[in-house]
Order: structure tokens, then C-alpha cells, then sequence
């Protein structure tokens, strides 16, 4: 990796990782706050995370067209330096009654942000390194993001009691601000395609258009995108039972589900790591493997537990699973990112943010009706439909010429 893709990788990583923490300082304060506001604290908490969910159906599309046809690095810039003003200009109402609608207010204005800025994201990662180093920054990326993931929720917790809401939305509002000024020192590698200057609803519907026909006419990549549909359809069903764990698993005593948790996370930290080792350039058809040995763990875990009710033994199982799986999100992004046709990066990445936006929900309803909370194969269920899965698209992978 050269001097300048070294910079740009720091500088991406720096900037993604403050603005996740702010992302999630952001969410925990929130619905700390709205948990606690009154008696109707778990509709408001429901219309927070719902109303969320929505505006990311409808505005993804738009995001990725937007991202196409407009600076990506300009684009981040402007998301991070408005989500900064939001948090600030909230930090400082008074009242607690005009302060709960305002966050929920904010948060759909922060989720139409996120829709403008997720695509925007993806798609920059392929202007600021080569083709060869698009594996390493999203590793970097993922790995910084797993270390956030596990470290804010009790940092968050601290905060919180040390300088309550208004002080929190503040320093959420300065860590918006500076991961936007740290975009601004990123110098793109490769040559940036012109933008057009003119754009209305017109012009978007034809973008919008000319991506999903750029999309049927790539089969490498349509066949990605509906195995992306179905594995976070799947996955709805992983998170389900996830929290019943201590259910599940009632002969062991002690905090299955939180054990789990960290397991994963540790999995995670490690998966990336390990992607990042990976020098050789992955095809569709090995990256297909990845996510079968993820299912694997998931099979063992009901014939461990039977075998011998350790929890740390246990505990390997969803560690190995996020391993594998962490590699497989790497390589998936990464290979789309290096297949896709640059001008085309953002509308296919808001495509793949809304099918998972709309397939886990779906899968979540589903799963609810099939799956029982203290049933200890959950797991084995899980993980032979993901195994299925995976030999099912290697096959296709296979029949394919041009995957």
C-alpha cells in the first residue's frame, strides 16, 4: 500500500470509527432517555426505532443515486457536519416534553442522512486505495467497528450519569464534527468520474432505471444481491433466539446470552483480523465457503451442549460462527467493490441496504411464529439453512460463467 492510500486508509478509519461511536452514543443516550420519560416510554421508544427503519426503506434508493451522481467525499462531508448540528441544536432544549419529540424528530432526520451517506461510504472506499487494497481497508473498517461495538455500550453508560443527555447530544454533536473535517484531508487515488450538475426527479428515476438494469445485466452480482436477500432473512431468525439463549440452554447457570454476546464480538474482532491476512483475491464461489463454516458452529452447539454443559465451551460456537461470517461480510462488500463499475457503486450498495433493511424484518415476523423460545435446536436449525444456502449459491456460482 502506497504513502497516500496509507493516509487516505487512516483517515477513512479514524473518520468511520468516531462517527460510529457517535452513531451509538447517539442511540444508547436516546433511548435511555425516552425509556424514562413516562408511562408511554416503550410506544415512544418504538416509534424512535421504527420510524428509523422506514425512513431507510424509503430514502436508500435515493441515497445510492445521489451517490452517484454527485462528490461522494463532498457528500460525506455535508451527512457528518449536519448530523453534528442536529445533535447540537438538541443538546440545547431546555424542556424535557419539546426535547423527547425533537430526538425522534432527529433521529428520522439522522436515518435520512444515513441513507445518503451509507452508499456514499461504500462506493468512496474504491476512490481512495487500489483494487488490490479494498480487502485490507474493510477490514481495518470492520475491525474498528467491532472494537466500538464492544467498548461504547459501557463507555455510554458513564457518560450518561456523568453529564446526562443534553451533555451527551453535545459531545455526540462534536464527534459528527470532527469525523467531517477528517473527510475533508482524504485524497482520492484514482481518477474521479465527472458529476452531473443538473439533476430533478426526472433525471433520478433514470438513474434509478439505469442501476437496476446494470444489475440484471451483471448475473455475478444480481446473484449476490438475492443471496444477500436471503441470508439476512436467515439471520433475522440467528438474532431471534439469540437473546433466549439462557432458555435454551437452562442446565447451565450464569449469563448464557451475555457470554454469547462477547463471544461474538471477540469472533468478530478476530474474523476481521484474519480478513485483513487474506492476500489472495477471493472469487464469488470461495467466499461461498466462508459462509458455510459459519453454519458449522451453529450445528455443533445443541450436541455440545448434550456432551457437556461447559459455557465457555459453548461459547465457541457463536465466537466461530461471527468469525467466518465477519470474513464472508468482508469479501462480500469487497468483491462488489471491486466488481461494480465505479459509476454504478452507489445504487447497487443502497440496493443491498434496503433488501437488508427489508428481508430481516420479514424474517424476524416469520421466525417468530416458527421458532420456539426454549426449543434447545434453534441453533442446528439456523445453521443447516445456512449451510443449504451456501451449497445451494456455490452450485450456482458454478453453473455460472460469468460469476
Amino acid at each position: 500500500m502506497k504513502k497516500q492510500e496509507r493516509n487516505n486508509t487512516n483517515l477513512l478509519v479514524l473518520s468511520k470509527t468516531i462517527s460510529k461511536i457517535g452513531d451509538m452514543l447517539f442511540d444508547y443516550v436516546n433511548n435511555t432517555f425516552l425509556a424514562n420519560a413516562n408511562l408511554k416510554s416503550m410506544l415512544l421508544v418504538g416509534i424512535y426505532q421504527s420510524s428509523e427503519n422506514i425512513i431507510s426503506i424509503i430514502f436508500n434508493l435515493f441515497g445510492g443515486v445521489i451517490a452517484d451522481n454527485f462528490k461522494r467525499k463532498k457528500i460525506l462531508i455535508l451527512t457528518d457536519f449536519l448530523s453534528g448540528c442536529t445533535c447540537i441544536i438538541l443538546s440545547l432544549i431546555n424542556s424535557n416534553k419539546w426535547l423527547i419529540y425533537s430526538i425522534i424528530l432527529a433521529n428520522m432526520f439522522l436515518a435520512l442522512l444515513s441513507a445518503f451517506s451509507s452508499p456514499a461510504y461504500k462506493a468512496f472506499t474504491k476512490e481512495i486505495v487500489f483494487e488490490q487494497n479494498i480487502s485490507d481497508i474493510n477490514s481495518y473498517l470492520e475491525l474498528a467497528s467491532t472494537i466500538v461495538k464492544i467498548i461504547i455500550p459501557l463507555v455510554s453508560l458513564v457518560i450518561y450519569r456523568i453529564i446526562g443527555v443534553r451533555g451527551s447530544l453535545l459531545l455526540d454533536g462534536i464527534s459528527f464534527l470532527f469525523s467531517s473535517l477528517i473527510i475533508f484531508f482524504i485524497k482520492p487515488v484514482t481518477a474521479e468520474i465527472t458529476k452531473k450538475n443538473f439533476f430533478n426527479l426526472k433525471t433520478f428515476l433514470l438513474q434509478l432505471k439505469s442501476g437496476f438494469k446494470y444489475l440484471v445485466s451483471e448475473k455475478q452480482i444480481f446473484i449476490l444481491i438475492i443471496l444477500s436477500s436471503v441470508i439476512n432473512f436467515i439471520l433475522a431468525a440467528y438474532n431471534l433466539i439469540l437473546p433466549y439463549s439462557n432458555e435454551m440452554f437452562s442446565k447451565i447457570h450464569g449469563g448464557v446470552y451475555g457470554t454469547f454476546l462477547t463471544a461474538e464480538a471477540i469472533g468478530g474482532l478476530l474474523g476481521a483480523f484474519f480478513s485483513s491476512k487474506l492476500k489472495m483475491q477471493l472469487s464469488a464461489k470461495k467466499i461461498m465457503i466462508f459462509l458455510g463454516l459459519s453454519g458449522l458452529p451453529l450445528c455443533m452447539i445443541s450436541f455440545l451442549y448434550q456432551l457437556n454443559s461447559n459455557l465457555l465451551l459453548l461459547s465457541l460456537s457463536p465466537a466461530l460462527f461471527n468469525l467466518f461470517l465477519t470474513i464472508y461480510n468482508i469479501q462480500f462488500f469487497s468483491l462488489v467493490q471491486k466488481v461494480v463499475d465505479t459509476k454504478f457503486l452507489g445504487r447497487i450498495f443502497s440496493i443491498i441496504f434496503t433488501v437488508a433493511v427489508l428481508f430481516m424484518p420479514i424474517g424476524t415476523w416469520v421466525f417468530t411464529l416458527l421458532l420456539k423460545p426454549k426449543y434447545e435446536y434453534n441453533f442446528l436449525l439456523v445453521g443447516i439453512c445456512i449451510i443449504v444456502i451456501s451449497l445451494l449459491f456455490l452450485r450456482i456460482f458454478k453453473n455460472n460463467k460469468n460469476a
